[in-house]
């Protein structure tokens, strides 16, 4: 059973991608990433209520969920949002699989102890870098061709990976305490819903309008909503039980694959051969560091 959420989360992550671009074809980015995590939200207050589970957190403790909900749903979502509407979904995805070499990077310069440089991860991580080089090469060749927002989007997709590099590593020192999954989950879920609402109001969105939720912009909100955020997260904890960290995180090195393979069928998006090598060696780059 575990093989079958492993191949779950990996799609679910994956295909997200697809879900973010449909909704920022006609939602503004801010508001789109609220919608998403408010979905989110929504999921379990309802489950939570039906299962009568306590998730009541005083203030000396709620902090702790709010900032790890932070560094892992509204930073991340803030970048994602914003540099998807330059970029196809396959780039995204394969932006989102550098985030094990972001881990491994933060984790050995600011923990002790908590990994360590040797020459094959040092190999790795200098593939990495160069996998990086050659998804980026055909934006940085055309720069003053082609929109510069392509090469902006790009580097906020970066941006986004490092924050959820920085969750990954930091969150489980954060959520110290007598804190339950489900208080964790619930706080995170609710106070980054809040802080993007307050994103948005800050940089202006107008509120979307009735007419633009068509079927294709609703079934995208619902499934990144419930699908790619809200039980991937629950899948995510379950492989974490049951594997541990290391083997359920082998997960993110499909990611890639799955968002490009559906950019193809869904969309029609043939990747150049510069993304296709890069993806490829940004996954070799992530065995030898893993």
């Amino acid at each position: 059973m575990n093989i079958l959420y492993f191949i779950l989360l990996a799609f679910f992550w994956g295909s997200a991608y697809i879900g973010v671009k449909y909704t920022l074809d006609v939602v503004p980015p801010y508001t789109s990433a609220f919608l998403r995590t408010f979905v989110g939200f929504l999921f379990f207050a309802v489950w939570y209520l039906i299962a009568k589970k306590k998730v009541y957190l005083p203030l000396k403790t709620a902090w702790r969920p709010w900032l790890a909900g932070t560094l892992i749903m509204t930073l991340p979502f803030m970048f994602l949002y914003w540099g998807q509407r330059f970029i196809p979904a396959g780039t995204g995805g394969i932006l989102n699989g550098t985030v094990p070499l972001w881990v491994f990077i933060i984790a050995a310069l600011t923990i002790k102890g908590e990994d360590k440089f040797t020459w094959r991860k040092a190999l790795g991580t200098l593939l990495g870098f160069g996998g990086l080089l050659l998804v980026f090469a055909p934006a940085l060749q055309n720069f003053h061709t082609i929109d510069k927002n392509v090469l902006f989007g790009m580097a906020s997709l970066l941006c986004m990976a490092i924050c959820y590099a920085l969750g990954n590593v930091f969150t489980k020192h954060i959520l110290t305490g007598n804190i339950t999954m489900e208080q964790n989950i619930f706080h995170q879920f609710w106070f980054s819903s809040a802080s993007l609402f307050i994103a948005a109001l800050i940089m202006g969105e107008p509120l979307p309008s009735s007419a633009i939720f068509t079927p294709k912009v609703l079934i995208s909100m619902l499934y990144v909503g419930v699908c790619s955020s809200a039980l991937a997260l629950l899948l995510l904890y379950k492989l974490l039980k049951e594997w541990g960290a290391l083997k359920a995180s082998a997960a993110t090195y499909f990611v890639p694959i799955v968002a490009v393979a559906l950019d193809y069928i869904l969309n029609g998006t043939i990747p150049g051969a510069y993304t296709i090598s890069g993806m490829v060696v940004i996954i070799i780059s992530l065995l030898l560091i893993k």
